[in-house]
């Protein structure tokens, strides 16, 4: 189908594929991470808004507040100057617009409103009052209705002169306050509402209705989402610090998501005007690329007849001069062998140069001169790190090279009658600049005529680098073995030798001996079977049980199961926790095992009457288990070592006293690793060793 579209409709339908994935990518990838960003930006702008407001609010009602138990304080303590003391509080307290102090025994009381506030009325048929957070001794309500012209936050409290009661209750002017809660400068569509503990508006209501369960305990900006007749909206909840109310802003999200939307019209009005432009290159570009394509088609024709004396014409785009060339060169190549009649050398000499082209080794032939007239692309990059030029260089060049350094030659003679064929053999090896080596195997087979002149010659190098690496491993690691397991076996031959020698050994030193003997067997058997679990690992040998689980529960499991280790130091464990649901999917035998061995660790390399600190931590995506042991710590030096199969830290003795097998760590790594997960460490002088183990909270596969 693609084959018979023209160089237009290719190129057409090419861009409207980009341009479609490039727009598939920005909804699936971009504007979702887009989105998060943009919602968290502009709903962390409506709670630094809301923030503020409730603290000017509190500021102010605070104010009321203490001025009304410094007038109760005061009336307490010169009732006598009770007209005064409410006739001063009415002049110097911001906001107050109306004193009252009544006896709750009679219908004695003193009535003072300020004056400008003598048209207000103040009548209010049902007041629903709620202690104050700052003083409950103090109940507050806050007045809001329509027919009022003014708003009303009340306080009422009662003080005690004598054996008398009496009741103060001041009305402050909270006009202000409403106006700078329920009208905040965000701008697109949204509601307030001031609620109480049972979520029920204590303001009149808007078009508007919030759920009741959006009432918490969060000081500021609890933010949720909710859908009211399909619709989206951001809710954020902040609590009064003075009084029993909650300040709620409902946000659309079409306000929220504008940029997000600005975004997506953005990217498909530039696509459309990219498809257009794309419609008219193409066109433009099949006019002018046709006709010169056009004319080498007419003179490929007569390559196809067979017909190589027939010259390619020129064309008249420079684009197109090395195909011509190209082609010129083969017409003339092909005539030349047609005259030949080697139809069959062409088709040879083809299919052994695209082989020897691709070959991984790399392949090089050499002319009688002593110049490359060909190498392979392995060949070619291989030059380049040398920083030779591919087409002006000699093998001699190379061989003398200050970063390749050759050993282990070897030579040997064929004699096919009339030429000699002289193989040499070598090993080389490339140190580059950065200090890294690869090792090659290379083979010159050099072909001399019968005045033993050279008259060609083929290099063959073949890269066998990740097999020496491998024997250097598999060596090391061979030795590392054969030293862990060198001590517990002289132990057991030793002690046992001991015990058959001694003909009068005591029972009792017997029996210790005997147990030494089983101590090293077991040292050694720890050290295969721990050396077993990290090779199975390593190799993917061992498939895990994945299930759901709960990392706390695991860690109690752990700490149970520590208690006689801790106590033989009398250490102790401070368990801390952040966020809620600690759930994965993972194998809980192996997460039980790494966590087990950190806490080994922590309780091994330290000193007594330590605190070893364990935080777990649940993110979005992941769970976080940290374990602090303040003990001798690590260097820098070892940091960087300390997850490699058999490595023990020796820069602390009293570290390098603790008896292990160097797999632990190595083991703890592995099973991170299956489990897609990470293992870090943080050490200084203060904290010692800190290992953060983060686990996913979804396990995947392979």
């Amino acid at each position: 189908m693609f084959q018979k579209l023209t160089l237009r409709d290719r190129i057409f339908l090419i861009s409207s594929l980009l341009i479609m994935a490039a727009i598939t990518l920005i909804w699936i990838f971009i504007k979702p991470e887009y989105q998060d960003k943009i919602v968290k930006e502009r709903t962390t702008i409506v709670s630094q808004l809301q923030e503020y407001t409730l603290r000017q609010t509190d500021g102010t009602i605070k104010n009321w507040l203490n001025s009304t138990i410094r007038l109760a304080q005061d009336l307490t303590q010169d009732p006598a100057n009770a007209p005064e003391l409410a006739n001063k509080a009415i002049n110097y307290t911001p906001g107050l617009m109306r004193v009252i102090i009544a006896d709750t025994e009679s219908d004695e009381e003193i009535d003072l409103v300020r004056g400008i506030y003598d048209s207000i009325d103040f009548y209010i048929e049902q007041i629903d009052w709620y202690p104050s957070r700052i003083d409950e001794t103090t109940n507050t309500a806050l007045i809001n209705h329509p027919e009022q012209t003014v708003d009303f936050f009340i306080t009422e409290r009662a003080f005690q002169i004598g054996s008398n009661v009496f009741k103060l209750r001041l009305y402050f002017n909270a006009q202000n306050l409403n106006n700078s809660l329920t009208n905040i400068p965000l701008g697109g569509t949204y509601f307030t509402s001031i609620s109480n503990s049972m979520g029920e508006s204590v303001t009149p209501s808007s078009n508007f209705e919030f759920p009741n369960d959006l009432i918490g305990e969060t000081s500021f900006s609890d933010e949720k989402m909710i859908t009211i007749d399909s619709k989206n909206w951001y809710i954020l909840s902040s609590r009064f610090e003075t009084i029993p109310f909650w300040h709620l802003v409902a946000v659309d999200d079409a306000f929220i998501l504008e940029p997000v939307n600005q975004l997506v019209r953005f990217s498909y009005y530039t696509a459309a005007f990219v498809l257009l432009f794309m419609f008219g290159f193409s066109w433009y570009v099949s006019l002018r690329v046709n006709k010169p394509i056009k004319l080498l088609l007419e003179d490929v024709e007569y390559l196809g007849n067979l017909d190589f004396d027939h010259r390619i014409k020129q064309v008249s785009l420079p684009e197109f001069q090395p195909m011509h060339d190209t082609l010129e060169n083969i017409r003339a190549t092909l005539s030349r062998y047609q005259k030949l009649n080697v139809e069959k050398i062409i088709l040879e000499e083809w299919k052994n140069k695209y082989m020897v082209t691709y070959s991984e080794d790399l392949i090089g032939i050499i002319s009688e001169e002593g110049m490359f007239t060909f190498i392979n692309n392995q060949f070619i990059s291989f030059l380049e790190e040398l920083e030779l030029n591919p087409k002006n260089t000699s093998l001699e060049k190379i061989l003398n090279h200050p970063n390749i350094k050759v050993s282990e030659s070897s030579q040997a003679l064929h004699y096919p009658d009339p030429f000699t064929i002289k193989v040499n053999q070598s090993s080389l090896t490339h140190s580059t600049n950065e200090g890294t080596e690869y090792f090659y195997d290379f083979q010159y087979l050099s072909i001399l005529d019968e005045s033993n002149e050279e008259i060609g010659a083929y290099v063959i190098i073949h890269d066998k680098t990740e097999d020496r690496l491998l024997d250097i491993k598999r060596n090391d690691m061979i030795n590392v073995i054969v030293h862990e397991l060198k001590n517990p076996i002289t132990g057991v031959v030793g002690l046992s030798r001991l015990i058959i020698e001694t003909d009068d050994m005591a029972p009792a030193e017997s029996k210790t001996l005997m147990q030494e003997v089983l101590n090293s067997g077991e040292r050694m058997n720890e050290l295969v079977n721990r050396f077993l679990d990290v090779q199975k690992l390593e190799a993917g040998n061992t498939s895990l049980n994945v299930s759901e689980i709960d990392v706390k529960d695991v860690i109690e499991d752990v700490t149970m199961l520590s208690k006689p280790l801790l106590s033989s130091k009398s250490l102790s464990l401070s368990v801390s926790e952040t966020g809620k649901k600690f759930n994965i999917e993972a194998d809980r035998d192996l997460v039980f095992d790494a966590i087990q061995n950190i806490l080994s660790n922590a309780v091994k390399y330290g000193e007594p009457e330590r605190v070893i600190d364990i935080d777990l931590k649940s993110t979005r995506e992941s769970v976080i288990v940290s374990i602090t042991d303040y003990g001798y710590g690590i260097s820098i030096e070892d940091q960087s070592k300390v997850f490699e199969k058999f490595f023990r830290v020796k820069s602390n003795i009293k570290a390098a006293r603790e008896k292990g097998t160097g797999l632990g760590l190595a083991y703890v790594k592995q099973i991170m690793q299956r489990h897609n997960g990470d293992i870090a460490l943080e050490s200084s002088a203060k904290i010692g060793s800190r290992f953060i183990l983060t686990f996913p909270k979804k396990y995947k596969a392979g």
